[in-house]
């Protein structure tokens, strides 16, 4: 044996295929067969394993064995594979079409060099051999990681034994009639969901209850960050099977194929722990976000909620922000649905007429593909609103009834979409008097997600809205305090200035519109609540400044503005539009 090779084990994707009746289509014509399935080969096989990152282990004949660093990569690929086949048997007879079956699953391997083999070879072959011609069967464990993070459906085909192997496998079929298809030229319909694993903290000498302490902050952090619903993540069972081992974040993410890694680990010293958590770029290593907590195992409730609370609040921004730079990196005609959404978001906020024509340019083609996305709808609605009430140069008259319709529509559909319903919510508060939709609407958003800083946001300003001032101020400060650095967290921040603000409040108001304009430079409802607070506080020399501010960042800006919004106490806002009129805002 050469000693110069290392056998090792290691988790892989393995993807097994061959072709159905093979030996029968040679027997009729081999010449024929064997150059259809070269062109097959060398125009789709190949081209779709290289174009997912696979790796070609061995060649069979008729059938291949593909090593991928990715779970998605291999289902994807497959499809793509299966989908792309009709045309090559479109022209040819019925029995004498080439057609591949595929399985794939993620297990354990052993390789000793270029060739891998073992169980998890074993069970990708058996998964193929019970494929139905045309047809992916996977294992449990690639549908587990997959489910989520790609719009397919899955037909269970129960338990199935497999030669050598003790224990029975479940076997799944993919619904190919409900898998994506890219558009030649354009996006895929919704494209791939980030995805995070969760991994055990390690623990570094602190003792049995550091260990209980520590697998129940793991455990509170993927029940919590699950309520996001935009990224998928890994399952406790699956992230916990790397307990007690070295946490190698880049081979893991590889592993179980997802982009983002939470880890972090407890040192003591005392009776006093320190845990440090990170959030990891699981392609390049890279920390986004990292932070300590110090506290006694003696008050565990409190400290563990203490870090759950902060790294929600802080990992949903950071992985957003980084979401929209991954896919501003793509060419825009190889965006997906989601990844097109992204990259609208930050200019529909952006709160300038350029920045929303951009924003709706991407999002109309985002539309086009799948009219029924509801985080699209919902941005949308915010733009053609925002261009409403600001009067840009690009505005209609059709506007106001456009915001509205994808407003409705995105609550339609996104019943299970916490970002959409709170989007959404809020602009039905602003351009319709159907109050009791806008609050029911944030109330779900808020439910289904209720540590999400940005859609805590939403729901104080829709609350104030709607008059429930408490409520709002509530909601807000909850917002402020979970994620202090949101870059949206200045809806949360001029929410709580309206609402101390309509309530007589004026001093705390002024604190909290200060912040809301730090937050975003450009908002024009910003200033008018600073304004207002300080004519209220009979500062003249700040108000001037303050319109002054306004005029600048808002130079199309009219009181007509404030009187398109339907607030709930209007009436209670009228001494306030003359106020602003006498400070030389115009009408």
């Amino acid at each position: 044996m050469n000693e110069s090779i290392r056998i090792a084990h290691r988790f892989a994707v393995v993807l097994c295929t061959d072709v159905v009746g093979y030996s029968r289509l040679m027997g009729m014509d081999e010449e024929g067969t064997l150059a259809a399935l070269n062109l097959v080969r060398r125009e789709l096989v190949d081209a779709r394993i290289e174009a997912h990152h696979g790796r070609i282990v061995r060649t069979m004949g008729d059938g291949l064995l593909v090593e991928f660093g990715s779970v998605v990569a291999a289902v994807q690929c497959a499809i793509e594979i299966q989908q792309g086949m009709p045309r090559y048997v479109e022209a040819v007879p019925v029995d004498r079409q080439i057609q591949f079956r595929v399985g794939i699953n993620l297990g354990d391997v052993i390789s000793d060099g270029d060739i891998i083999y073992g169980d998890g070879v074993t069970v990708a072959s058996r998964l193929e051999s019970l494929a139905e011609p045309g047809g992916i069967n996977v294992s449990r464990a690639v549908r587990d990681q997959v489910r989520d993070r790609l719009p397919i459906t899955f037909g269970d085909l129960g338990e199935h034994e497999v030669a050598g192997i003790s224990r029975r496998v479940r076997v799944f079929r993919i619904g190919l009639d409900r898998a994506p298809q890219r558009t030649r030229g354009g996006p895929v319909r919704q494209g791939e969901r980030p995805s995070l694993v969760v991994l055990p903290f390690q623990n570094l000498g602190g003792g049995d209850e550091a260990a209980f302490f520590l697998d129940s902050v793991a455990e509170d952090l993927i029940t919590e960050l699950a309520r996001a619903r935009w990224f998928s993540v890994v399952a406790r069972n699956t992230s916990f099977s790397y307990k007690g081992k070295p946490a190698d974040s880049k081979q893991i993410a590889r592993e179980l194929a997802v982009r983002y890694v939470v880890e972090g680990s407890l040192r003591k010293s005392g009776n006093r722990v320190r845990i440090s958590c990170q959030l990891v770029d699981g392609e390049s290593g890279q920390h986004l976000w990292a932070d300590r907590f110090d506290g006694t195992l003696e008050d565990s409730f409190d400290l563990q909620d203490k870090i759950t609370e902060h790294v929600i609040g802080a990992v949903e921004p950071v992985l957003r922000v980084a979401e929209i730079k991954r896919a501003q990196q793509k060419p825009e005609a190889e965006r997906s649905v989601y990844e097109l959404t992204r990259c609208a978001l930050p200019l529909a906020f952006a709160e300038t007429a350029d920045d929303c024509a951009e924003a709706l340019r991407l999002l109309s083609i985002a539309l086009a593909v799948d009219a029924d996305y509801a985080t699209a709808n919902a941005v949308t609605a915010w733009c053609y609103q925002q261009r409403h009430l600001m009067d840009w140069p690009q505005a209609t008259e059709h506007d106001r009834h456009e915001a509205q319709r994808l407003a409705h529509l995105a609550i339609a559909n996104g019943a299970d979409v916490p970002l959409a319903l709170a989007i959404a919510g809020v602009v039905c508060a602003i351009l319709t008097r159907d109050h009791d939709a806008a609050l029911a609407a944030v109330d779900r958003a808020s439910l289904l997600n209720p540590t999400a800083a940005i859609v805590l946001g939403f729901d104080a300003l829709t609350r104030c809205l709607c008059g429930a001032y408490d409520e709002a101020i509530e909601r807000a400060e909850r917002a402020l305090r979970l994620s202090p650095f949101e870059p949206l967290g200045y809806h949360a921040a001029l929410a709580s200035a309206l609402a101390h603000l309509l309530a007589g409040r004026v001093e705390e108001a002024l604190t909290h519109a200060h912040r809301a304009i730090e937050g975003n430079r450009n908002f024009a409802l910003s200033y008018c609540a600073l304004a207002l607070c300080c004519a209220r506080l009979g500062q003249a020399d700040q108000t001037a400044q303050a319109v002054s501010q306004l005029a600048r960042a808002a130079p199309g800006f009219h009181l007509r503005s404030l009187r398109r919004i339907r607030f709930a106490d209007a009436a209670r806002l009228l001494p306030d539009l003359e106020l602003l009129r006498t400070v030389h805002i115009p009408d």
